[in-house]
C-alpha cells in the first residue's frame, strides 16, 4: 500500500495536475489568513474543510455581507462577526487544524435546496475503471452540506434531482454523459499514485449553469446510501463487484 496521504489536499493537487481536469476543480488553497481574504475576496463565499475529515464534519461556508461583515455557517448555525480581529482569530484557530479553503460552488438546487452527487467508479486489479452506480443527495432545510446523516437529507435518483432543479430545461442526457466522463478522468488520474484503490466514491455537482465541479474523492465510500434509492439494482451491482473483485 502506498505511504501517500489520502488527504483531500493531497488528491486535489494530484488532480489539478491534469489539464482536462482543472476545469471542474474549485479553485483551493492551503487556509490561511492571507489564502482566506484572498480569495473570499475574490470569490465573496469561501468555504472552509479540514483535510482529513469525512461525512461533512467541520465544512464551513463563509460569506462577505455587506462591506464589513461576514456571516459563517457551521452546520444550522450562523453567526456574523464585524470585527477584524475577531474574524482573523477565526481563521488562524481553523489554520492550527489543518483546513483547506476553498471557492463555494452554487450548487444547483431541488426544491431550493442544493444538491450534489456521489458517483461510483470501481475496477477489478487489472481492469479499466467503470461507473457502476450514482445518486444524488440533497440537503435538509438549513444546511450547505449535502450529508444526509449530517443535515436531515434525502437520496434521490440524479435523474430525479434535475428534473427539480434550475437545470430540468437541459439535455438531462448530456449532463449524465458529462458527469460519467469526468468521473473516469478523475479516477484514471488518481489510480497510478493508488494503485491500492479499487473504489472510489467521488462527490461531483453541477451548478446552477449546469456545469460539472468535483468536490473530493473518497476512498472508503458509504455504500448503505444506495440503499436510499428506490430501486435496489444499483446497490447490488456495487456490492456483487466487491465480491468478484475479491475472487480476482
Amino acid at each position: 500500500m502506498s505511504n501517500l496521504s489520502t488527504s483531500k489536499w493531497t488528491k486535489y493537487k494530484l488532480l489539478r495536475k491534469s489539464k482536462k481536469l482543472q476545469a471542474f476543480l474549485p479553485e483551493t488553497d492551503w487556509l490561511s489568513e492571507s489564502s482566506f481574504w484572498r480569495m473570499l475576496t475574490k470569490y465573496g463565499q469561501i468555504i472552509l474543510k479540514p483535510t482529513g475529515s469525512y461525512g461533512g464534519n467541520g465544512v464551513i461556508r463563509v460569506k462577505t455581507v455587506g462591506s464589513s461583515s461576514y456571516e459563517v455557517q457551521d452546520g444550522a448555525k450562523r453567526r456574523t462577526y464585524t470585527k477584524l480581529d475577531e474574524i482573523n482569530a477565526f481563521i488562524k484557530k481553523k489554520a492550527n487544524k489543518n483546513y483547506i479553503v476553498q471557492q463555494r460552488i452554487r450548487l444547483a438546487t431541488k426544491n431550493g435546496r442544493p444538491f450534489d452527487m456521489r458517483v461510483m467508479v470501481q475496477r477489478h486489479t487489472k481492469s479499466s475503471w467503470q461507473v457502476t452506480g450514482m445518486l444524488a443527495k440533497v440537503a435538509g432545510k438549513g444546511f450547505i452540506v449535502t450529508n444526509i446523516r449530517m443535515s436531515g437529507g434525502r437520496v434521490v435518483t440524479v435523474e430525479n434531482a434535475i428534473r427539480g432543479s434550475e437545470l430540468k430545461d437541459m439535455q438531462s442526457s448530456e449532463l449524465l454523459a458529462e458527469l460519467h466522463a469526468v468521473a473516469l478522468r478523475s479516477a484514471d488520474q488518481l489510480g497510478p499514485s493508488y494503485r491500492w484503490v479499487k473504489t472510489m466514491g467521488i462527490d461531483m455537482a453541477f451548478d446552477k449553469q449546469g456545469h460539472v465541479w468535483i468536490i473530493e474523492v473518497n476512498f472508503a465510500p458509504m455504500l448503505e446510501l444506495f440503499l436510499k434509492l428506490p430501486n435496489k439494482a444499483t446497490y447490488r451491482t456495487i456490492k456483487s463487484f466487491h465480491a468478484r473483485r475479491k475472487q480476482t
